[in-house]
């Protein structure tokens, strides 16, 4: 009895000094596809000095840390990592997998009984030739395959440098069969994310197209912020290596600041006009528009800085901590007037909520108080925050255009009653006034000739007064006016030049070729009508005409009005300011129309006037 108990006193302090043994070493067991790593030896060097030979000398510098979540925060970029690794297995053929954005240089080696077996070439950034050939792959992972005999133990070294963002990685091991369909998930994955690029492309055209029908600069701002945040959010993650902008664009190896610093620029501008700041918050409207102009100045400035390792330090910092103020304090802001029932504040709160528990996780990352990835994917906050702001936007745009519709609509009114009102009183002013002119001879016996020439003058001017009036009433009730209306009432005119004139005949055609669909704003056909009118009445006064023609043709996606006269002509030079011409040419510019006229003494004048449509 007592040689059992010894017996078993022994087997279970073997199985203590087991245990204790293996502590420190990940144990691949049983028939498995993956294993995450949570055990490690960390050292994070102030600089980077050691190579692996002179770490395999002094394994007092590694710490022992059990967690599958490595993080060594924004302050340590120089991590080396030692890992334990039995195989209990059935397999021995493995890949093993990094997982650790925006790397500068990265080294793994296989050891036994410290000895180097395998040392593989650095990979990384700055060592894009001896990454794998998808550039994509390396933002999941980089990988390593790896021979682990059965039964045995092997250690690996990692040496991992990242000047960019915090240190943080979750180590795995995979078999051969298990990293397929790892392999098969990042291409499922790679196929959302081009259709995510597709959609972003639509969005800044979208916009870039709501700015050149609205002229605000919003839509310009927003298709500006949305181009930055997808190439330093998604772009460089997964389809641009971070390399071309270092290399290409002068934003040196702190690229994530200069793009950081470029974001916050127009955040602040969009979002001044996307939440209506200069009627709420006048002043706050201002600041930040002047802010913005800073951080841009800061931007220009730091591209030149950037090479001191001073301004680096401080880019890093600045740039940070402005994203960071700018998106609180617009969150602030955008609370505070959703109780002021600002529609866009609460798109913008909706959008911003998940990037506002990134910015949480970020923040507590950086200090090394998190103990796993951020719960929400990077992919889905960019693709949400965008995705609801572009329907704000649109949304924002559908109100634009009511409010123009009212104002419009508005306009359209008061348009009709001051058109009544000229009809009503100053019509009828007017039809007084050459009513009693008239009948001032019946009245009073007037006897001198000039008196009565005079008084008849009056009164053909004041008929003519009443006819330029209803033209005027004519193009004021009207939003459009067709080139049907406007031919009307050339012909209107022309016939009724004809039954005052004898000896001037007048003719008007219009091409048939021309589009019965042309219509021209009220302005445009108004200023057509009156620059044909007046050289008419040219042709009629002062030219002696004998023949006057109106011609409308067809010129590409023009018009081309005509109005030649067979009178007796004028020096262009010696009378430029005179027969209103003067008017004809002013009228044309107002409109955007080209004229062009000829004339020569005895020889009669030929205007030509050439509109867009």
């Amino acid at each position: 009895m007592k040689n059992i108990f010894l017996f078993m006193f022994c087997l279970n302090y073997i199985g203590i000094l087991i245990s204790q043994n293996n502590s420190d070493v990940n144990v691949l067991s049983g028939s498995l596809d993956q294993y995450t790593i949570s055990k490690h030896y960390t050292f994070r060097e102030s600089e980077n000095a050691l190579s692996i030979h002179q770490v395999l000398e002094d394994d007092g510098l590694f710490k022992f840390e059990e967690k599958t979540f490595l993080n060594s925060g924004v302050f340590h970029p120089y991590n080396w990592i030692r890992i334990k690794v039995l195989n209990d297995s059935e397999e021995s053929d493995f890949i093993f997998e990094f997982n650790q954005t925006y790397i500068d240089s990265l080294e793994f080696y296989v050891l036994k009984d410290r000895e180097i077996i395998q040392a593989f070439p650095k990979r990384g950034l700055h060592f894009e030739n001896n990454n794998n050939s998808s550039f994509l792959s390396n933002k999941y992972a980089y990988t390593y395959p790896i021979k682990i005999p059965k039964h045995d133990t092997l250690s690996f070294y990692v040496h991992a440098v990242v000047n960019d963002g915090a240190f943080r990685t979750v180590n795995k091991i995979w078999t051969a069969k298990g990293y397929e369909q790892r392999s098969e998930d990042i291409k499922v994955r790679s196929s959302y994310l081009i259709f995510f690029a597709g959609f972003t492309v639509l969005v800044i055209i979208i916009s870039i197209a709501m700015f050149f029908f609205s002229r605000q600069r919003l839509y310009l701002y927003y298709a500006g912020f949305v181009a930055v945040i997808f190439a330093n959010l998604l772009g460089l993650r997964y389809f641009v290596s971070p390399l071309f902008f270092e290399k290409y664009l002068f934003f040196g190896n702190n690229f994530l600041e200069m793009f950081t610093l470029v974001q916050a620029f127009f955040v602040m501008q969009y979002l001044k006009h996307f939440f209506y700041l200069k009627t709420y918050y006048p002043k706050l409207h201002q600041g930040i528009g002047r802010i913005a102009m800073l951080t841009f100045l800061f931007f220009v400035v730091a591209l030149f800085l950037r090479r001191f390792e001073w301004f680096y330090a401080l880019s890093y910092y600045s740039a940070k901590l402005l994203l960071l103020i700018v998106t609180v304090g617009f969150y602030t802001i955008a609370i505070k007037l959703c109780f002021k029932k600002e529609i866009m504040a609460y798109y913008f709160v909706v959008a911003y909520f998940p990037l506002m528990l990134v910015v949480i996780h970020y923040l507590l990352t950086a200090l090394k108080l998190t103990s796993g990835y951020s719960p929400i994917e990077w992919e889905f906050v960019i693709f949400f925050e965008i995705f609801v702001l572009t329907i704000a936007m649109a949304h924002r745009y559908y109100l634009l255009i009511q409010e123009n519709i009212a104002y419009q609509k508005k306009l359209y009114e008061q348009r009709l009653k001051i058109s009544r009102d000229l009809h009503d009183n100053i019509g009828a002013q007017l039809t007084f006034i050459i009513s009693s002119i008239e009948n001032l001879p019946y009245g009073f016996k007037i006897s001198d000739s000039k008196l009565k020439a005079k008084l008849q003058s009056i009164s053909a001017f004041a008929k003519e007064t009443i006819y330029e009036l209803r033209d005027t009433i004519w193009a004021m009730n009207k939003n459009k006016i067709s080139l049907d209306d406007l031919q009307m009432r050339i012909s209107n005119f022309v016939e009724k030049a004809n039954t005052h004139s004898e000896k001037t005949e007048f003719s008007f055609s219009v091409d048939n070729s021309i589009s019965k669909d042309i219509k021209f704003g009220a302005i445009k056909g108004m200023n057509i009508y009156r620059i044909i009118q007046e050289a008419i009445n040219n042709a009629f006064k002062y030219a002696e005409a004998k023949q006057v023609s109106v011609s409308i043709s067809n010129a590409g996606e023009s018009i081309k009005i005509q109005i030649c006269d067979d009178g007796k002509g004028f020096d262009l030079q010696a009378v430029e300011n005179g027969n209103g011409l003067n008017n004809i040419k002013k009228r044309a510019k107002e409109i955007g129309a080209t004229v062009n006229i000829e004339s020569k003494v005895d020889k009669g004048t030929n205007i030509h006037l050439v509109v867009d449509y």
